[in-house]
């Protein structure tokens, strides 16, 4: 079966412009040319991902070739923009014949323990010179993690292994890559003045309540930004968490959502998240 719209896409294309205009033949397609698209499956998962990855992020993160991606589309009934018609890049950005230094963490260890690694990560990451590479063992595909590296200039390849087992790679392109400046911490109020004054702010029937503290990774996060995606003007949603969700922040910036976090314990966070009322 063909879609009957003849619908121009590129690389450039987010991957909810397909869905929405047959979720079912899509998906099929996708799946039947890499399994890591199953995941378009979980509602969860796809009202989370599909509206931001573009088609060249998704043949990225899922170690598909986009030549292969786009003609699969075509088969569909798609056409192909302007911009990709003589010039479908490469799949992957990591040149693998090349023989670099390179760094390891197997996050799986600290989600074993109930820790996180992200501050394992970034420390390694920082000590990356021009050309070196950090590899990544985890259970499931670090989304965030690639987003926001891919933001501050590294190389990405993701490997899945099978589908409990992915290695992501990591490179410094240039000397001059961006620094990892998370100045999203600093929105945790030692004494929780900052956050007791934002709450009072909010009318007590305007905010929603989700625990998370007890939820395995990356289920917090998916939680998190499933919450906040309904939120009205007005509205907030009232967190409890057991770490400062760094990654998280990063989401809510890019979706002009104000937050505060009240630092109760090492292992006890609480967390509101906004949308400001507009005038």
């Amino acid at each position: 079966m063909t879609i009957k719209h003849n619908h121009p896409i590129t690389l450039h294309t987010r991957i909810k412009t397909l869905l929405d205009i047959d979720q079912e033949a899509v998906i099929a397609a996708l799946i039947k040319l890499n399994n890591n698209f199953s995941k378009l499956k979980n509602p969860i998962l796809r009202k989370l991902f599909a509206g931001r990855v573009s088609i060249a992020d998704a043949c990225r993160i899922s170690h598909c070739d986009p030549a292969v991606f786009l003609n699969s589309m075509k088969a569909l009934g798609f056409s192909l923009g302007e911009d990709d018609k003589e010039r479908i890049v490469p799949s992957g950005q990591i040149d693998f014949t090349r023989v670099a230094k390179h760094m390891e963490l197997d996050a799986r260890t600290y989600l074993k323990r109930g820790t996180d690694p992200l501050k394992d990560i970034l420390n390694l990451v920082g000590k990356l010179a021009k050309g070196d590479r950090l590899k990544i063992i985890c259970a499931f595909e670090p989304v965030p993690l690639i987003n926001l590296l891919n933001e501050k200039g590294y190389l990405c390849h993701v490997e899945a292994v099978d589908e409990h087992l992915f290695y992501t790679w990591f490179e410094k392109n240039e000397e001059g890559s961006a620094g990892l400046d998370f100045a999203a911490e600093a929105a945790v109020s030692d004494d929780g003045q900052v956050f007791e004054l934002a709450l009072k702010r909010i009318e007590p029937h305007k905010i929603k309540y989700v625990d998370v503290r007890f939820l395995e990774m990356p289920q917090p996060m998916l939680v998190i930004l499933e919450a906040v995606g309904e939120l009205a003007s007005g509205e907030a949603l009232y967190v409890y968490h057991k770490k400062v969700p760094v990654l998280l922040f990063a989401e809510l910036d890019k979706r002009g959502l104000s937050y505060v976090l009240s630092d109760k314990s090492a292992t006890e966070y609480d967390l509101l998240i906004y949308r400001n009322e507009r005038k």
